[in-house]
């Protein structure tokens, strides 16, 4: 606006200039005019050019080579209505287990706490007279470095006229424990992490696609300040995947906040009497005793050998249908999610079945501003639902929180716990398959529910503490997949005997930012496991950080 007025008061200047030299001769005159009319294009250029900045971005000295960008820290790309960042993390956390640790250091060191970490926690395990453990012998006093949450990301903003047009790509270098290349001894001399996508989408609008968080169920303001990054128990949702969805906000009627609906991409998973399984699990074991093809990111996780099933009965039919709705006030938010999932098994011979999961819950959080501690924050969630696998698993996968419990793969001649459950053994690799076999299956969704609190406290306008609490409940069908006896007495931690049937984890921190963009930090994590059998398992962890934003 300053550089409009100077130009308008330059060009006021001409005008008078111009009005006082018309007393002299006609030449001098037609002189001044033609100056007149080359002050006044020079004028309209400059206003054209004001418009095309507009005002939200602000002005550069002369001479710069681009123009401030639309939002923060970004800069508009040459030539163009498009405005850019390029950003990121270097995040080195530092991990000591008192307990609860593991000492393999397959994927590079990469050792993933939270849900994920304590979901495979080793187990206080009990047998016979003599017996030892010696998972969790080796579990105690392991200290780790990593850097995989170092992230690196880049996000553009352009007005159109259907509004505006945003993408989004971010990577961190998680990729080597996921599978696809091989990860053994990647810390042996040097850290050779791969590179793992965790954003890529495109918004136009109130249109969105492509791999992101799914808000309507993935409540990030909910969520706590944590050193941990596999963090808590008790959260909805299912992290970051292929979606669509249409975000319609709500100050059209008045109220603050914003209607989601989504159609994401589905997963299955099941807790079989061979362990838990996924639907892209593919390390499974032929009648032969082979194994039919390699693991593509579908480990078996505490399945403790490969599988003996003739297929994988899981199939993704539809994708899960989302709806949320999120309430902003002064004080802080409200939202509601909910969920409805198709889990299917199908093996294509005689199994052929249909079930529905569906789900939902509330989270929020609520700044009280009391003693005058205007930055101090609480957050709280809850929810409960049918065969909703994964949305219990904080983020995580059906690795922790299958939606399915069924009989298919038991081993020849079980008939499970209740007698009927598999007597033909279908599904598992040694048994020729028939229908009469097939409708001897038995299945089931599986209940579950979970809840978790925090609050944040701010001793200085940089030194701030977070506490947390959360559990997860699952009620898996020991009926359905088999008994302790039938899944290896009590000195078993493999297979349907490490299924888990909760998870609790609390957390305890104290984080420094000496500058804006540098967080620092210590945390003390405690979590506890318990399967469907009531075998143990606890971690106590300690962990530090150090993280530089750019």
């Amino acid at each position: 606006m300053k550089n409009r007025r100077n130009v308008v008061i330059m060009a006021a200047i001409v005008c008078a200039m111009s009005a006082l030299l018309a007393i002299g001769p006609s030449r001098a005159k037609a002189d001044e005019l033609a100056d007149l009319r080359a002050n006044q294009e020079l004028l309209q250029q400059r206003l054209d050019q004001l418009a095309q900045v507009g005002l939200s971005k602000p002005q550069e000295a002369p001479g710069t080579a681009t123009l401030a960008g639309s939002f923060p820290r970004s800069f508009l790309i040459p030539g163009t209505d498009t405005s850019i960042r390029v950003g990121g993390e270097i995040n080195l956390t530092g991990v000591y287990w008192f307990s609860g640790g593991n000492n393999a250091e397959t994927g590079g060191g990469i050792q993933i706490l939270g849900v994920p970490g304590a979901s495979s926690a080793p187990l206080n395990i009990h047998g016979v007279a003599g017996f030892i453990n010696p998972t969790k012998a080796r579990a105690n006093n392991v200290f780790d470095y990593s850097i995989y949450a170092s992230r690196l990301r880049f996000e553009t903003h352009t007005p159109t006229v259907y509004g505006e047009a945003n993408t989004v790509f971010e990577f961190d270098f998680l990729g080597c424990s996921l599978g696809g290349f091989d990860c053994n001894n990647t810390v042996a001399g040097n850290d050779g992490l791969g590179a793992r996508l965790r954003l890529a989408y495109g918004t136009l609008g109130p249109f969105a696609a492509g791999q992101m968080y799914s808000a309507a169920t993935q409540d990030l303001a909910a969520f706590p300040e944590t050193v941990d990054t596999g963090c808590c128990a008790g959260e909805f949702g299912t992290g970051r995947l292929p979606a669509v969805s249409y975000t319609q906000p709500l100050r059209d009627y008045g109220v603050g906040g914003n209607l989601i609906f989504a159609l994401v991409d589905p997963e299955d998973s099941a807790a079989t009497p061979q362990g838990q399984t996924l639907t892209n699990n593919t390390n499974l074991v032929t009648a032969a005793g082979t194994t039919a093809a390699i693991n593509n990111n579908g480990t078996v996780l505490n399945g403790g050998s490969n599988q003996a099933l003739s297929v994988n009965p899981l199939k993704t039919s539809w994708p899960d249908v989302q709806l949320g709705l999120r309430f902003e006030q002064q004080w802080g938010h409200l939202q509601f999610s909910s969920v409805v999932h198709d889990a299917a098994l199908k093996d294509g011979a005689f199994l052929d079945r249909d079930y529905i999961g569906y789900g939902g819950g509330f989270s929020g959080d609520v700044k009280p501003a009391w003693f005058g501690w205007v930055k101090d924050d609480i957050g709280f969630s809850f929810f409960a639902g049918d065969g909703i696998g994964r949305y219990a698993g904080g983020g995580g996968s059906g690795n922790y929180f299958p939606y399915l419990a069924t009989s298919y793969g038991a081993p020849l001649g079980s008939a499970l716990a209740n007698g009927t459950g598999n007597v033909c053994g279908y599904g598992h690799a040694a048994v020729v398959q028939t229908q009469a076999c097939a409708n001897n299956i038995r299945a089931a969704t599986i209940p579950a529910w979970g809840g978790e609190v925090w609050y944040q406290h701010w001793w200085t306008p940089t030194i701030r503490s977070t506490a947390e609490f959360g559990l997860t409940h699952q009620d898996v069908q020991a009926s359905i997949v088999g008994s302790l006896a039938e899944n290896g007495g009590p000195t078993s931690s493999a297979g349907t005997s490490a299924i888990n049937k909760e998870i609790v984890d609390a957390h305890l921190n104290l984080l420094w930012s000496p500058v804006s963009f540098i967080d620092t930090g210590i945390e003390y994590l405690w979590t506890h496991r318990q399967t469907i059998y009531n075998a143990k398992g606890d971690q106590n962890v300690a962990m530090a950080m150090f993280k530089v934003k750019f």
